[in-house]
């Protein structure tokens, strides 16, 4: 089950700097992403949160990857 959008785990996903070399090659390469992209221009943090949360209920294959965050 995907957690919902005010989940902790989303703003850690992507505000962290945690080690995803469990994490599926797709979630890696998106979740780097998003990090760049939210240093960048801190305000989008809820947009990339969005993204994320559609990239996981998109690929359920990389549901497992949750739990990492």
């Amino acid at each position: 089950m995907i957690p919902g959008p005010s989940d902790p785990c989303w703003q850690r996903a992507i505000c962290s700097e945690k080690d995803l070399s469990a994490a599926s090659l797709a979630t890696k390469i998106l979740v780097s992403r998003l990090r760049q992209e939210t240093k960048s221009n801190p305000s989008k943090v809820n947009e990339k949160i969005a993204e994320l949360r559609k990239y996981f209920e998109k690929y359920t294959f990389a549901a497992k990857d949750i739990a990492l965050f």
